[in-house]
């Protein structure tokens, strides 16, 4: 892979499938910062830094996607265009980004009070919520132009930003983050799981198997919804539902080993002597499975 590297070195595929092998977490960081880094990367750089440094870390390379997203695709300030053009506003967007003033702020929300480091009180909270909302919504719910990569970009970083805000507890910034993707995708299978999952943070459980299920229905092979949708029932009490769930996850997914442990976790549930062997599995799996699956490095972005 060095090899491939030094003939390579703008190649991005490579680099990531470098940064998928090596085993050491420094060199992880380090190589997924060290060449031009598209979404796919970038978004690998956020798994390394929320599992090197905690989701905090990890939501600032968020928010610089964000703006690199907006430098280059900013469709909303149409008439910077140059009309005498041949090509299509968007073609001649995408063939040679500009950056230019933005019309609108693309920024990560943050309804924290920073004078006292804690959270503001709910009537100042929903404020700035509202605020966010009017702001940013001008790009998500435009006329989306040009090829759809560019949309399914921008809802990757806003789904990734949601998670990382979950992760850290801030489920006001997460609600906003979620909701931003699901302006650009509203029945996006990955809109519905966030939400599903939101929803299951604030004990709101009905709806979150309601999110799950409808999740589901769009995508029913997803391995993280399978996931979800049978820690949720066995938490609530429904185990053996839970166990078939978790079974169809291991079948359909059988070198994952969250799909294993979590199977294992409903069969211990139901006193079952299997789940020793699920576990057993899933740490044999856990040892070889990479910070993000291989089929994420792109063969063209």
């Amino acid at each position: 892979m060095r090899s491939l590297l030094a003939l390579t070195t703008l190649r991005p595929p490579p680099l990531g499938l470098y940064s998928e092998l090596s085993l050491r977490p420094p060199d992880l960081k380090h190589s997924a910062q060290a060449r031009l880094n598209p979404s796919s990367l970038l978004l690998t750089k956020v798994k390394l830094e929320e599992a090197l440094f905690g989701p905090a870390a990890a939501l600032q390379t968020c928010e610089d996607m964000l703006h690199r997203w907006q430098s280059c695709y900013d469709f909303s300030r149409l008439s910077d265009t140059d009309d005498s053009s041949s090509l299509p506003a968007a073609e001649k967007s995408e063939v040679s980004p500009v950056v230019r003033k933005a019309s609108i702020h693309l920024n990560l929300p943050d309804f924290q009070d920073a004078s006292i480091g804690s959270l503001s009180p709910p009537s100042v909270a929903a404020s700035r919520l509202e605020a966010a909302f009017s702001e940013v919504s001008e790009v998500s719910s435009s006329r989306r132009q040009g090829p759809s990569y560019i949309w399914t970009t921008l809802e990757s970083i806003w789904l990734q930003s949601g998670e990382l805000f979950m992760a850290d507890g801030r489920l006001k910034e997460a609600q906003f983050c979620i909701a931003e993707a699901g302006l650009l995708f509203p029945n996006s299978h990955c809109v519905l799981l966030q939400r599903g999952r939101l929803a299951e943070l604030r004990g709101q459980m009905n709806e979150a198997k309601s999110l799950y299920d409808e999740a589901l229905a769009i995508h029913p092979a997803g391995e993280r919804i399978l996931l979800h949708m049978g820690h949720l029932l066995v938490k609530t009490g429904r185990v053996h539902l839970g166990e078939k769930v978790l079974r169809d996850a291991v079948q359909m997914h059988s070198t994952s080993h969250e799909a294993w442990s979590g199977l294992g976790e409903a069969l211990q549930a139901l006193n079952h002597s299997e789940a020793s062997d699920c576990f057993f599995t899933a740490l044999e799996l856990e040892a070889s499975c990479p910070i993000r699956p291989f089929t994420i490095i792109p063969r063209e972005l």
